[in-house]
């Protein structure tokens, strides 16, 4: 079994606290949401002894993805996102990973503030799912409610894992007068969701405006105890093949999880991009392919 954590700690971040919240949360990989620069989401990896994956986007409204050690990244690539006129640029960040043998496709995304532009994510989001062939986890702030119309769009394409197995309300913000459940752990249709929280213990309520979202995923090949069946270090590997370049968009990198990325891995970030610009919709090539 494995933790998957989607957290916003954009706002109102205090990095001590919210790094003590991931470390009793003991995930296994953390989609990190409004991420902060290097350096502060270095800090907030360590005493949960994580490691940064991958992490794309401007400071402050980038967004990451964390993994314990024994998680291997075979590839990752940044998802430009449309928004509005004066809104900064928005950038999912997408890895492969592999988790004793089990290639997982993740993402951490948080979508646009307005309707329209939250659409228009939806179908960018979903382009580039759809080229991918692993067990898909994405990890998001919606800006919406699960009633709302994209909400309830990828609930009927993966599990919105709180809706399946959650445990207490799920709402997660804001923190201290919680009213809405904006941020989401959906998964893929072949994974076992065997539970779903948002912790409610202290630090919590000062870590961040958010509250982390925990989905409990049972995986192909778990051993009967519920821990992940690999767990031992192994020889990096990068994916097999070409590295052509995704279409429309940066080409893939394949590393090691122990490599750090820079504060950010965006062109191009000071230009603000036009009212509803049309993103580039990168899909993966077909080295990035294969059976989970």
């Amino acid at each position: 079994m494995i933790r998957v954590v989607a957290y916003n700690v954009g706002a109102g971040l205090d990095v001590g606290a919210a790094g003590e919240v991931l470390a009793a949360l003991h995930p296994t990989v953390v989609c990190v949401l409004e991420a902060p620069p290097a350096a502060k989401l270095k800090r907030l990896a360590r005493p949960a002894t994580l490691e940064i994956a991958a992490r794309f986007g401007r400071r402050g409204n980038g967004t990451a993805v964390l993994v314990a050690p024994h998680v291997h990244l075979l590839a990752k690539v940044g998802v430009p996102l449309t928004t509005s006129r004066g809104v900064p640029r928005r950038e999912a960040t997408h890895a492969i990973v592999s988790i004793g043998g089990t290639r997982l496709s993740v993402t951490a995304v948080q979508l646009g503030l307005r309707p329209e532009v939250r659409r228009r994510n939806l179908d960018e989001l979903t382009g580039m799912l759809d080229s991918v062939e692993a067990l898909t986890v994405v990890g998001c702030d919606l800006n919406e409610s699960s009633r709302a119309p994209v909400a309830e769009a990828l609930a009927a394409r993966y599990q919105d894992a709180h809706a399946t197995a959650g445990v207490g309300s799920g709402l997660t913000y804001p923190t201290t007068d919680l009213s809405t459940r904006q941020d989401f752990v959906f998964v893929d249709q072949r994974l076992r969701v065997r539970r779903c929280f948002s912790p409610t213990d202290p630090p919590v309520e000062v870590a961040s405006q958010h509250r982390p979202v925990a989905a409990d995923l049972e995986l192909p090949g778990a051993d009967a105890d519920g821990q992940d069946c690999d767990a031992r270090p192994r020889e990096r590997r990068s994916v097999s093949g070409g590295q052509g370049p995704a279409r429309g968009g940066r080409r893939p990198e394949a590393v090691s999880p122990s490599e750090a990325p820079p504060e950010s891995e965006s062109p191009a970030e000071s230009e603000a991009p036009p009212e509803c610009a049309p993103s580039r919709n990168p899909g993966h090539p077909s080295t990035m392919r294969g059976r989970p």
